[in-house]
């Protein structure tokens, strides 16, 4: 079984741009395998506020 896990920044996260990524990562990995792996693969999308997440050793925001 397929398992994604995103984290991203949770200001970038609205309905829309969850059900795109959500789709298109499928997508990714039908493409790689084939159909039958779509109903086996696991989409999860956390949002992280920017003040807890370190890029280079320095908060986010």
């Amino acid at each position: 079984m397929p398992f994604i896990d995103v984290k991203i920044y949770d200001r970038r996260l609205d309905e829309e741009s969850e059900r795109e990524l959500i789709e298109r990562l499928t997508q990714a990995v039908v493409d790689v395998f084939d159909e039958s792996v779509r109903d086996q693969t696991w989409v999860t999308l956390t949002g992280v506020a920017p003040q807890r997440w370190g890029i280079g050793g320095v908060r986010g925001d």
